[in-house]
């Protein structure tokens, strides 16, 4: 099956806070890449839900604060080896931002010893 990311990807583990329009709720991602999130959670958003992500990344002082859509999920009684949570796919991110973030994941996969881009 051929790869649909186009963005190069990073495992990284790092507090996400997100906002529905009704509740604040926060937890941790699994990787990301310049075009969404990964966000390990057993308690999932509906797909379509447009939410608002605040996090910082590893070694820099940047606050990002992107809107997203919930464009998968991965049920926590799903028989996969993934875990369980939601893929969020980034709807509005300043070119600065997403430049920051590539640089990160560059910066991240050359450090691995795979330079694994999966997820």
């Amino acid at each position: 099956m051929p790869e649909r990311r186009k963005d190069p990807r990073a495992e990284v583990e790092l507090e996400v806070h997100y906002r529905t329009g009704q509740e604040f709720l926060a937890a941790y991602s699994k990787n990301i890449s310049g075009g969404g999130i990964f966000i390990q959670s057993q308690e999932l958003l509906p797909l379509n839900r447009e939410v608002l992500l605040r996090f910082t990344l590893p070694g820099i002082a940047h606050r990002f604060e992107v809107h997203g859509v919930v464009v998968w999920t991965n049920p926590p009684t799903a028989r996969s080896s993934f875990p369980a949570g939601m893929g969020i796919k980034f709807l509005e991110i300043d070119p600065k931002e997403k430049q920051m973030i590539a640089d990160f994941i560059q910066q991240a996969n050359n450090a691995s010893p795979t330079g694994d881009q999966r997820g």
